[in-house]
């Protein structure tokens, strides 16, 4: 056995697999060429016909461990773009990764795993809406940045060399905040998304 070719029919073999055309869409989305010898595929390769061979049989159940290793960031997008479809058709998913971003991107929940055991279980529309909100804002003026930090609300960072804070807000406070904020001339104010790996950090 030394092509891709060969690899998959036999795959397809063990699982009854006669329908080839999705096996065939996903080598076409994964830009595959599975005529290749598999002895001197790259690890990118030779990840793609792995995964090729773990989504052909259209499964209900897919179980991943870290699938996009190997791939680049092209085929990655791609694979999150296969995954996101095999969900709406009400498959169930289990992945393991260590790339926060995807897990974002593909799952509805996640487990965060220390030492070998399960210490956290969430969703990841909760920590991505969540109600704690981090902002950075820069002031035109020396004046203006002094003046606001006399404001009452919770300073994570001051970097007066900037005329910037960084500020703690939970939604309750943001009706105050943009109050607050009339006051000054700004820069420019952007939000800091709170993330699966903020998330991860304050749980390690």
């Amino acid at each position: 056995m030394h092509q891709g070719t060969e690899f998959l029919r036999r795959q397809a073999d063990l699982m009854g697999l006669k329908d080839m055309s999705y096996m065939n869409m996903l080598i076409k989305k994964l830009q595959l060429d599975p005529t290749a010898n598999l002895k001197t595929m790259s690890k990118g390769m030779k990840q793609k016909t792995a995964i090729v061979a773990a989504l052909m049989a259209d499964s209900e159940v897919l179980i991943l461990d870290e699938p996009t290793t190997g791939l680049d960031p092209l085929m990655r997008a791609e694979f999150i773009s296969i995954l996101n479809e095999e969900r709406k058709k009400g498959k169930t998913i289990f992945m393991s990764s260590h790339m926060f971003d995807e897990v974002e991107l593909i799952c509805d929940k996640v487990a965060l795993i220390k030492d070998g055991r399960i210490i956290a279980v969430k969703s990841t529309a909760e920590i991505k809406y969540n109600e704690d909100k981090v902002y950075k804002i820069e002031f035109t003026s020396q004046g203006d940045y002094q003046q606001f930090l006399s404001e009452p609300f919770n300073f994570a960072e001051k970097i007066a060399s900037k005329n910037q804070v960084i500020i703690k807000l939970n939604d309750r406070e943001i009706n105050k905040f943009i109050s607050a904020l009339k006051g000054y001339n700004i820069q420019f104010i952007t939000e800091r998304k709170y993330s699966l790996a903020e998330y991860f950090k304050t749980l390690y």
